[in-house]
């Protein structure tokens, strides 16, 4: 039986238009009990045009939890590509343009999204305008949600029943002195950045937060990075505030003191100071450069003739990509979170990416109209929980997690990790996997215990592969379609194991290589994956099928 939304929330909000409906959207998801009952939209005016006509890109730019104004907001991003460069990538591709739909959402975009909700929306030159305090006053809310760093203080946040709250950025603790250099170790271990939310009424850096949770910034992160991951952390806050609230369970306000905020100009500086002194990440290539440009100059005449011949024909093939965690520590099969979302963004714009249900359906169909991508990442790292996650969320594309089950139950890190010197990599929560699976992501079986399938003992094989079926089942409550085999080669996949994931998974996933091609047969029961390199010129070649000739 539906919950009654009885409890309004008004989002006062000066961020891009999409990130506000994101927010909306997780408080109606996230939330039965609430519904956003109001939108206050403050018009920013700047220089650009695009922005005088409300046409604002969708990412963790200007005005992001921590000001960082470099975040890469600007499509294409493969580095050096260029409009020009898009626009011909497409044309080999044979790819219609915005194979994914818009890559902006407008203020009029906005405006039908709360027309959905039946939820009303002003936009405003400022929050204390006569139209905006008789807007407010009518809605009579429940609480207010100030969702951005320039709102000017106003009366109307005290207007709401429980009054508003804020999002509070907070200065990074062990950031270095003036005084000698801090080695890197201790940076390390030092450094993190807390999100909280506090109350709108509380005194500017000595009010108590009703909400905090912090992360540390690892060798890898950059303010991109940071960024992106605050962004996803505060609205995990806000969306939890609100449910406690709801529900009377909000704990009393916390004891941890806020610390200054920092200036977008300081913490620039900062990561230039710290920068010499951290890791820095390089991708590694499986293959050289000079062979990744001799197979791209003498296979491109050929693959664009067989790409445009696939769409006339309407039989693209499928690439399941599979890659492991995004991680900003070092980690043998991790990818940055700054280069996967630059990935993401790539794949974005050049290719229709979708999920794997979705993407069955469309091979089942008999027709793929556009090269078509999907995201899988095997084993079930926590790293992905936050990194990964802020990646989805901004770029709104879709992954699937294949998870080892019994890695989960047992808080156990993953042997291959261990037998390599890899330590402190762990599983995924349950309830972190619950919450992965009310999102995006579709959840897939890895077996229990990152079991090699190659086995022939057919009691441990039961075990690993239906085993892993029902305790995904019993702890979210839906039926698992999908399994990928550990390491997936054929010496690891035995005739009875194929046998038992066949008549258990209407799926099964395998590292073969190669595409899967549209077909109305059963053969649509094994789909065959592509390993997910992290440099962006061999991904491409990956994709398409360059690197198997």
């Amino acid at each position: 039986m539906p919950v009654a939304r009885s409890f309004g929330v008004i989002i006062f909000s000066d961020l891009a238009p999409r990130r506000t409906a994101r927010l909306a959207a997780r408080i109606q998801k996230e939330v039965p009990e609430a519904r956003v009952c109001g939108i206050l939209c403050r018009q920013q005016f700047q220089s650009s045009p695009s922005n005088l006509t409300g046409d604002f890109v969708d990412a963790p730019g200007e005005a992001s939890l921590l000001g960082h104004p470099h975040a890469e907001e600007d499509l294409p991003s493969f580095k050096g590509l260029g409009k020009l460069g898009s626009i011909v990538l497409r044309f080999i591709h044979a790819c219609p343009a915005q194979p994914n739909g818009p890559t902006r959402f407008t203020l009029n975009d906005l405006g039908l999204f709360c027309e959905a909700l039946s939820c009303p929306l002003l936009i405003t030159t400022g929050p204390d305008s006569a139209e905006a305090k008789s807007f407010v006053r009518n809605l009579g809310a429940d609480l207010g949600i100030v969702y951005g760093t320039r709102l000017p203080e106003s009366e109307l946040y005290s207007v709401p029943r429980h009054g508003s709250i804020r999002l509070e950025k907070l200065k990074v603790p062990g950031r270095p002195s003036d005084g000698p250099a801090e080695p890197p170790e201790s940076l390390k271990a030092s450094e993190e950045l807390r999100v909280a939310v506090r109350r709108v009424d509380a005194e500017p850096g000595l009010g108590l937060p009703l909400c905090i949770e912090s992360f540390p910034i690892e060798p890898f992160d950059t303010l991109t990075s940071v960024s992106l991951k605050s962004d996803l952390v505060g609205n995990d806050l806000l969306v939890r505030v609100v449910a406690d609230l709801v529900r009377g369970t909000l704990p009393e306000e916390r004891s941890e003191p806020l610390f200054e905020s920092g200036e977008t100009k300081r913490l620039a500086a900062h990561e230039s100071e710290i920068a010499p002194r951290r890791l820095s990440y390089r991708v590694k290539r499986g293959r050289p450069g000079w062979k990744l440009l001799l197979r791209t100059l003498l296979f491109m005449p050929y693959v664009v003739v067989r790409n445009w011949v696939r769409r006339f024909r309407g039989s693209f093939p499928v690439i399941i990509l599979y890659h492991h965690l995004v991680t900003d520590r070092p980690h043998y099969m991790g990818i940055p979170t700054q280069l996967f979302l630059r990935q993401a963004r790539f794949l974005r714009e050049h290719y229709k990416v979708v999920a794997l249900s979705e993407a069955v359906e469309m091979l089942k169909s008999g027709r793929v109209k556009a090269p078509t991508v999907v995201l899988t990442l095997d084993d079930g790292y926590r790293d992905n929980f936050v990194s990964l996650r802020a990646v989805t969320e901004v770029t709104d594309i879709p992954a699937t997690l294949f998870v080892c089950t019994e890695n989960v139950d047992l808080h156990r890190q993953f042997n291959h990790d261990l037998k390599v010197g890899v330590r402190n990599f762990w599983p995924l929560t349950w309830d972190q996997i619950e919450c992965l699976n009310q999102t995006s992501f579709e959840i897939g079986s890895h077996t229990r215990s990152h079991f090699d399938c190659g086995s022939t003992d057919t009691q441990a094989l039961q075990h690993e592969i239906v085993g892993s079926k029902a305790d995904l089942e019993q702890h979210l409550g839906i039926k698992v379609r999908f399994f990928s085999f550990p390491w997936g080669h054929p010496a690891n996949m035995s005739a009875e194991a194929l046998r038992l994931a066949r008549l258990t998974y209407p799926c099964v996933c395998s590292t073969l290589g190669g595409g899967n091609f549209p077909s109305r047969d059963d053969q649509l029961w094994h789909l065959r994956r592509v390993s997910h390199p992290n440099d962006i010129w061999e991904l491409e070649l990956a994709l398409q099928s360059v690197l198997d000739f």
